[in-house]
């Protein structure tokens, strides 16, 4: 069949399209233009700018200010509202800092400047140069610099990277953010049809990443408990590690400061021995690794992204807000 032309489309979808190519480059010249300045300045005053925008972006954007804040109440952070929205103010003023550090990676990042915390077991069987490292199916979460990540977890081991992207919804702004985030030894695969790629990277002995802190559509994942609340939560780790007896690691890139400081803190492996219940497992397993970021999270709640809506029982859009966590009882452990 020969391709159709786009003189041939129906008038009202060639005026979509050209209004999607309009936003497009609508959305991405004040970001390329702000991409620029940062790169110019010096970190400091880069910092700032970008501080003093997300300041204001917290005072004008009620919508998701009131969102952060009442996720926070939600998950018992706190039970004040004022100190509610200190956090809330602090989760804005982190992501006014890694927008810039994403920015500016390539200018000031060094794998010297991240460092290790938690689990000194992991520490030991995953980044000790002196033993046997192994790779893992790393899970992690939007938290304080996950960009950085990648790089610096292949350089401090030795193991190249592999994780998994979801599609830009601004192709233009997505091959500048790609451009920092990507490396030799650090591979982005898309989503779609993504698992096969990371069951060939663990297969070679490489290492992957998955960001698992979001809310999960019926068909992704199952449903779980975190910070208390009922949540669903992607299931593929689960199936990856069930399937290849890798272990998963929890971690998140927690920012030390604003000088491209960084730590990797580590959970305990999870390495589960199946039940022969297949759907069972990939209940306990997914939950497992959620009540293991929940840990990580809560110990400086600040650098995690509260506006995203991760419950099913608060701020759905689906009116599952009278949804009960009596619905979802947290599943069996194995260890």
């Amino acid at each position: 069949m020969p391709p159709v032309s786009v003189a041939a489309a129906p008038k009202e979808k060639r005026q979509k399209k050209t209004r999607n190519v309009f936003r497009i480059w609508l959305e991405f010249i004040p970001f390329w233009l702000f991409y620029i300045l940062i790169r110019a300045l010096p970190l400091n005053a880069a910092s700032g700018l970008s501080r003093l925008l997300f300041k204001l972006m917290f005072v004008l954007d009620k919508r998701h200010r009131t969102r952060a804040i009442r996720h926070l109440l939600h998950a018992g952070i706190t039970a004040l509202e004022q100190e509610a929205a200190d956090i809330a103010r602090r989760v804005y003023d982190n992501f006014s800092q890694l927008l810039v550090e994403i920015i500016k990676m390539s200018q000031l990042y060094s794998p010297e400047k991240v460092g290790l915390a938690g689990s000194r077991e992991t520490m030991r069987e995953v980044f000790d140069k002196d033993g046997k490292r192994i790779n893992v199916i790393i899970i992690t979460a939007h938290y304080g610099n996950w960009e950085v990540a990648g790089t610096a977890y292949a350089e401090k081991t030795g193991n190249p990277m592999v994780s998994i992207m979801r599609p830009f919804g601004n192709p233009l702004i997505g091959k500048y953010i790609l451009s920092n985030r990507e490396s030799s030894i650090h591979q982005s695969i898309p989503k779609e049809g993504g698992i096969k790629g990371l069951l060939k990277a663990l297969k070679e002995g490489k290492t992957i990443a998955i960001l698992a802190d979001q809310h999960a559509g019926s068909s992704e994942g199952v449903e779980t408990v975190f910070f208390g609340q009922p949540c669903r939560t992607h299931s593929s780790p689960a199936l990856l590690h069930l399937k290849t007896g890798v272990p998963i690691m929890p971690e998140v890139t927690r920012r030390l400061d604003n000088n491209f400081k960084f730590e990797f803190v580590l959970g305990d492996l999870i390495r589960y021995t199946p039940t022969g219940n297949k759907e069972k497992d990939i209940k306990n397993v997914t939950q497992m690794y959620t009540t293991a970021l929940e840990k990580l999270i809560a110990e400086q709640p600040d650098q995690w992204m509260w506006v995203h809506r991760r419950w099913l029982n608060i701020n759905r859009r689906n009116g599952m807000n009278s949804y009960s966590a009596a619905n979802s009882p947290a599943p069996e452990t194995n260890s």
